[in-house]
């Protein structure tokens, strides 16, 4: 009898086991796909002629990289928690995007890319932006993740080849604010508590950004009364 319990607990902690396999494999496609469709749609609006491909890794880390020699992009397991929506996902894959489609401007350009990142990193997101816009995303989640993810460093920290937070979130919002303002007339995300969290955070600054394009008479959602 105890030979026959034993045998039943052995064959559910089997079950169960390839149960949890097939889940596991099951996310793991659905990610993939997600990856996939996103970035050629991505891809195909903005009529990019050039070979990329998009792959989910299983990996904890929260990154997403450009391999700039195979031109593959890829998304690791551990940021996608921190993903609410697809725009927020496209946010991710247009700014690796924007880096593949400067990658395929030459191996010199690659050992620049590689010695002042600061002025890649900006030109990446502002590349992004673009990208995302003529997919029909949202470029506002380009904010919200970038707030999520992206630390402030201490003034030890700082390097002039590497942006801080705010600083790229700034340049992002300043960047939508000069070309496409209707994002932030009609902001899908003043609601949101990511968005709200940066908005708290740069008063100052986005006042200073208001003054610098106030011949184009846009008032911010966010900052109406």
């Amino acid at each position: 009898m105890k030979r026959f319990i034993f045998c039943l607990l052995a064959l559910a902690i089997s079950i169960n086991s390839v149960f949890a396999d097939e889940l596991r494999l099951d996310k793991e496609a659905k990610y993939q796909k997600q990856v996939m469709q996103i970035g050629y749609r991505v891809l195909n609006a903005n009529q990019i002629d050039k070979r990329m491909t998009f792959f989910y890794v299983n990996s904890k880390d929260v990154n997403a990289v450009t391999a700039l020699r195979s031109k593959q992009i890829s998304v690791y397991k551990g940021l996608l928690p921190l993903l609410d929506s697809d725009d927020e996902l496209a946010a991710v894959i247009c700014h690796e995007i924007a880096h593949g489609l400067d990658a395929h401007k030459g191996l010199w350009r690659r050992f620049t890319m590689a010695g002042s990142s600061k002025s890649y990193e900006f030109k990446a997101d502002k590349k992004g932006v673009d990208l995302m816009v003529n997919a029909g995303y949202n470029p506002i989640a380009m904010i919200v993740i970038l707030n999520k993810i992206t630390a402030e460093p201490s003034w030890f920290e700082r390097y002039p080849s590497h942006p801080g937070g705010s600083e790229r979130l700034l340049t992002i919002y300043s960047y939508i604010y000069s070309k496409y303002p209707e994002y932030l007339v009609d902001n899908d995300y003043k609601n949101n508590l990511y968005y709200q969290n940066f908005l708290l955070t740069t008063k100052k600054q986005r006042a200073g950004i208001r003054e610098r394009y106030k011949d184009k008479n846009i008032i911010p959602v966010s900052d109406k009364k």
